[in-house]
């Protein structure tokens, strides 16, 4: 049996030991695309260069803006120095934001403007400017939900228009915990 730190490795070292193994499977795939690049570790770099080497036909979509997993081997130099691994790749980049509204990008640049490590490049649209951002400061989970719910009795006359984002389920219990004991002392959230 096998972990996922052995799916990537094991064929490496396959690869290497055993050279016509590796050119069976450059052969094989001769035009590989890869999505969410700029999240790739070492190995997986290693294994995409790996096959694709010998043809070059890579086609790889990712945004160095959006890398998230450095805390588990992201390496952001894979994208960032792709042309150099690949030779004379084409880099197309896709600056126009169809989705969000200027105020969203002006504070997302105001982020990730400051990353050090990041390909040049700057987000437009052609959207209106849009309602401005607010930022709730919170200790704790707790305060956060009580914030949420707070905000939420600002548009109660509005529920349906209402919607809580949260990037992992985790996050979800303290402000449904929060919204019970509201919906307990009197106010309704249903609709």
């Amino acid at each position: 049996s096998v972990d996922f730190d052995d799916l990537l490795i094991l064929p490496l070292q396959i690869f290497s030991k055993f050279p016509e193994c590796l050119e069976y499977y450059q052969n094989k795939f001769k035009y590989v695309l890869v999505d969410e690049y700029q999240d790739t570790n070492k190995p997986q770099f290693e294994f995409v260069y790996s096959i694709a080497c010998k043809h070059k036909d890579i086609f790889v979509v990712g945004d160095d803006d959006q890398s998230i997993y450095g805390w588990r081997g992201a390496d952001i130099s894979n994208i960032l120095n792709f042309k150099d691994a690949f030779g004379s790749a084409t880099v197309i980049k896709l600056e126009q934001n169809y989705r969000s509204t200027k105020n969203i990008l002006e504070a997302a640049w105001s982020v990730v403007s400051k990353n050090i490590d990041r390909a040049e490049k700057k987000l437009w649209t052609k959207n209106k400017k849009g309602k401005l951002i607010s930022i709730i400061k919170a200790n704790d989970e707790r305060q956060e939900a009580k914030e949420i719910v707070e905000n939420i009795k600002l548009h109660k006359d509005n529920l349906k228009e209402v919607a809580v984002l949260y990037r992992t389920n985790s996050q979800s219990r303290t402000i449904e915990d929060q919204l019970r004991r509201e919906s307990a002392a009197g106010f309704d959230i249903s609709y």
